[in-house]
């Protein structure tokens, strides 16, 4: 096998983008669902949690659709929350609340609780691009 056709397989085996990593949208779904489960429910993430419009001690279903559509394209999937709302200006998005450390603390928290548990398991490459990927998220939205 000549070192140009390794290259080649070596790129086809390994996802590109995190869309594919995280198992495109059926992947993306599943960490979202996961995602608000545990800050609806982790006492460690409280003051998170309050910082979203509840009903009944939930998360509204409209924030999770939005947050599932920006991770798609965030990920490098389709760009769906753009193609519906336009640019997501997530620091605009998020200025009617106040994002302290603590908050961006326990979003975070929730994010990588959420990966961890997310199936099938991520590779620690890819788990280092997520956690990157989210850590400058959290610290776009941040404003206190």
């Amino acid at each position: 096998m000549n070192y140009l056709k390794k290259i080649k397989d070596l790129f086809k085996k390994e996802p590109k983008f995190l869309y594919e990593v995280i198992g495109e949208e059926n992947g993306v779904y599943s960490l979202v669902k996961t995602f608000y489960e545990i800050m609806e429910t982790d006492p460690n993430a409280i003051d998170c949690l309050n910082t979203h419009e509840l009903d009944d001690g939930k998360v509204l279903d409209e924030v999770k659709k939005k947050f599932f559509m920006f991770l798609c394209g965030w990920f490098g999937g389709p760009n769906l929350y753009i193609e519906k709302y336009g640019n997501p200006k997530m620091r605009a998005r998020h200025n009617h609340v106040r994002i302290t450390e603590l908050e961006q603390a326990q979003w975070l928290y929730c994010m990588f609780k959420a990966l961890d548990l997310h199936k099938p398991k991520i590779k620690k490459n890819d788990r280092y691009r997520f956690e990157g990927s989210f850590k400058a998220l959290a610290s776009r939205i941040k404003n206190a």
